[in-house]
């Protein structure tokens, strides 16, 4: 019997360490099955069930971090109450996203001129080869000349998807129009219609091929459909909506952060909403506290603003923030990728998961962006703030505000506003 290589003992051995760490002292293990990752749940340690389960990973030296951590995902949404097959779904489909990831920097690597030539057929002849990857450059340069988007948005959403467009452009088989293209990239989603993945996917290469379309560098065959709510799919599971996170438990988490740098983060986070990424464009101009980040969107470049405590948050205003700011005292984050980090570590915080789960009991979901939705509701319901004037203070227009926020405005809320308008002309009149 051949002996058993040294990396696939510590393979073992670092995903139960990791499992205990979490909680799990017996129960979870992994094996080779005919090289990939097989997770064994016991009926004990599982829902009653014997689980035998594939991972996404090839059983190999080099797969030990990406076998771990897929076994601890599929673990916290055990613990959550989720499906796991749906937490295995997710695996594939991020193992699918990186991949794309990888080939759009192979991509990104090959040599290419300023001005990138695709030639528009003459013919709507289906045999005419198309030079995707210079029409995916001519694209970027598009949307980077246009100032629709800025470079790192291109190398964070785009790049990715425009990777897994050459990919089932080329096929096999080879996409011949529109409707080829959009449905095998569908295929990759299969058995998750409606997932945000694949209406991404979808929507992203139908904005490619109607501007192509547009600019007569594609034939007509490439104009998608307007509707494509069929391609993308109708989602079978109930969209959690991300909701609000209370005062109570903005300080309690506040408590539960050990590291002061990430607990600084938080705070900052939570008493003046702010974007995750916004973290790390923060100014000290003339004693107020300034956000120099500019988004990129739809409508147009978000500018630098003021930061601004809620009258109504008096807790907030003895943290002190604005006179103990110190760029120094954040956690180190990379550019772009400001929520991800943070995500990343409230995850691995027991407080944190343990609010998740209380906020999933109630048909909630609470992220990340929950301490900047609570800002925006704190100055609606408690302050009276007009939407104007709280766009203005979040860093966005009046619309997109409307759009994200608008959802919270129940029956309760409501009514709440109607009393204070009463009272109001009351007080007018007496």
């Amino acid at each position: 019997m051949p002996a058993v290589p040294q990396w696939d003992v510590l393979l073992r051995g670092g995903v139960l360490r990791a499992l205990g760490q979490r909680g799990c002292r017996s129960g979870w293990t992994v094996s080779n099955f005919r090289g990939r990752a097989r997770l064994h749940i016991t009926a004990r340690a599982g829902d009653g069930h014997r689980k035998q389960l594939l991972l996404p990973y090839p059983w190999e030296s080099d797969q030990l971090e990406a076998i771990r951590d897929g076994v601890l995902t599929v673990y916290e949404a055990f613990q959550n109450g989720a499906p796991l097959e749906l937490a295995i779904a997710e695996l594939s489909t991020a193992k699918a996203e990186a991949e794309a990831r990888r080939q759009a920097e192979v991509l990104a690597s090959e040599p290419s001129n300023v001005q990138p030539s695709v030639s528009p057929p003459t013919t709507t002849s289906r045999s005419v080869p198309i030079d995707w990857a210079g029409l995916i450059r001519r694209y970027q340069q598009h949307k980077l000349r246009s100032g629709e988007i800025k470079e790192t948005t291109w190398e964070r959403l785009y790049k990715p998807r425009m990777a897994l467009l050459l990919k089932t452009a080329k096929g096999p088989p080879a996409a011949r129009d529109a409707i080829q293209l959009l449905e095998a990239q569908a295929d990759l989603w299969s058995q998750r219609p409606g997932c945000r993945t694949r209406r991404l996917q979808i929507q992203y290469t139908a904005a490619l091929l109607r501007w192509a379309v547009s600019q007569k560098l594609l034939p007509a065959q490439w104009a998608p459909q307007p509707d494509l709510s069929t391609i993308i799919g109708r989602s079978r599971e109930s969209r959690a909506v991300t909701t609000p996170i209370s005062v109570a438990d903005i300080l309690a988490m506040v408590q539960a952060i050990p590291d002061p740098r990430w607990q600084f983060a938080f705070q900052l986070l939570s008493a003046f909403g702010l974007r995750p990424e916004e973290l790390q464009h923060l100014q000290l101009r003339q004693g107020r506290l300034w956000c120099t980040y500019e988004k990129v969107a739809s409508r147009g470049k978000t500018k630098p603003r003021p930061l601004r405590l809620l009258p109504c948050d008096q807790w907030a205003t003895e943290w002190r923030l604005l006179e103990t700011f110190d760029p120094a005292k954040l956690p180190p984050m990379r550019a772009g990728f400001g929520s991800d980090s943070f995500s990343r570590y409230l995850l691995r915080r027991e407080h944190w998961q343990h609010l998740r789960q209380q906020y999933e009991t109630q048909g909630e979901k609470l992220v990340l962006y929950s301490c900047r939705h609570s800002y925006a509701h704190r100055a609606h319901v408690i302050c009276d703030l007009p939407p104007k004037v709280v766009a203005a203070a979040m860093g966005h227009s009046v619309q997109t505000h409307l759009a994200a926020y608008s959802r919270w405005c129940g029956d309760d809320v409501v009514d709440d506003a109607f009393s204070k308008a009463a009272q109001r002309l009351n007080n007018r009149t007496s």
